[in-house]
């Protein structure tokens, strides 16, 4: 009769172990058998109060959202810039270089490398080097004439700016990922001329005060700290000799 009662009670106390462990389904502080998924407790609260959970990364929260720690990081506000395109120069008189009747010059090559910090969402200042290179059509040298020479048969004129430049976009039209950027600098402009002929060749170069306009769009393909632009872009000297430059770009902007 005895072992039937202590085996009754035995089966009552498994009962309800069991039935109090179904009942917890959170958590609670134990100092001797914390647990090792969920949360801290913060300072200053109760600690026999239930933890929370923590999140598995990439899990999504209870709203729905996924946490996103890179989302939170901003970018870098400095950029470099680099493009290639094609350079145009209108139909001048090259006094400056000693070049006495109008040159036509055939499209050329256009390089740039821009270094830049974008201070506001909308505004950015860079400061740009690069490389304008035309050269004469190839039938076009019987009527050029220069001083010191007798006969022209090519004249090449490369250039070099160094400008500073503050450049404007706007916000994202609607939905798409698309810009309008426009801006302009000053700086200074070296060149030079290399004229070969008879009887010999002749080299001559100038440095002058520079300024530029550009303006075209901006696409970001899905990165946000990739850019591609397309420019069409003007640029003189101030004073001396004018070469009115014309240049379309597309270039490439890295955030870092």
């Amino acid at each position: 009769m005895a072992r039937g009662v202590h085996f009754q009670i035995g089966i009552a106390g498994f009962l309800i172990f069991i039935a109090t462990a179904k009942g917890t389904d959170t958590a609670v502080q134990d100092a001797m058998t914390p647990n090792p998924y969920a949360l801290p407790s913060s300072i200053g609260s109760d600690p026999s109060k239930e933890l929370t959970d923590a999140p598995i990364p990439g899990q999504k929260s209870a709203d729905g959202v996924a946490p996103a720690i890179a989302d939170s990081q901003e970018l870098s506000p400095f950029y470099v810039r680099t493009g290639v395109g094609l350079s145009f120069i209108t139909n001048v008189d090259y006094p400056d270089f000693g070049i006495t009747s109008a040159v036509e010059m055939s499209p050329g090559f256009a390089t740039g490398v821009m270094l830049g910090t974008q201070f506001h969402d909308n505004i950015a200042f860079e400061i740009e080097g690069g490389l304008l290179y035309n050269a004469v059509y190839s039938n076009q040298t019987s009527g050029i004439t220069a001083t010191d020479l007798t006969q022209v048969t090519n004249v090449q004129l490369f250039q070099v700016p160094m400008m500073g430049n503050f450049v404007f976009r706007t916000d994202p039209l609607g939905a798409t990922r698309i810009r309008l950027v426009a801006g302009g600098g000053m700086g200074g402009i070296f060149r030079q001329v290399f004229i070969t002929g008879s009887p010999n060749d002749v080299t001559r170069s100038q440095t002058l005060s520079a300024y530029q306009g550009f303006g075209g769009i901006q696409i970001n393909p899905g990165e946000p700290d990739l850019m591609v632009d397309v420019q069409f872009r003007y640029l003189n000297s101030i004073g001396g000799q004018s070469v009115p430059s014309m240049s379309i770009m597309g270039t490439v902007t890295i955030r870092f």
